[in-house]
């Protein structure tokens, strides 16, 4: 009966403990921002100047040997194109930044570029 009443008495006093102590607030570790908390730098970020500046990528098309009209494409799928020898160097090729339709071969930089 003795453990009981110290049992009922203690469980008492703790119940009040826990009403009367300031509540605990969880503090993310360091490094880690809580998904409702927005990092100040993350609100302030300025790119570099000279993707601020640059232009966006142009997007190219090609004739295959059918003459065949492929695009738009990144330059990354024109290479792939090459490299898959979907094209060679006397296929044409076109982007918005020319005028007209040209070979690789008339684009010397271009068709270096996509050798690599």
């Amino acid at each position: 009966m003795i453990w009981f009443a110290l049992g009922a008495i203690l469980g008492l006093l703790a119940v009040i403990a826990l009403y009367i102590l300031p509540q605990k607030v969880a503090v993310a570790p360091a490094g880690i921002v809580p998904e409702n908390k927005v990092r100040e730098e993350e609100i302030s970020y300025t790119p570099p100047e000279d993707v601020a500046t640059r232009p966006p990528e142009a997007l190219w098309y090609y004739l295959d040997k059918e003459n065949n009209q492929y695009g738009p494409m990144s330059f990354y799928a024109l290479k792939s194109a090459w490299n898959s020898d979907e094209i060679d160097a006397t296929a044409y090729v076109w982007n918005e930044n020319m005028e007209d339709w040209k070979t690789l071969e008339e684009l010397p930089e271009t068709l270096e570029i996509i050798k690599i």
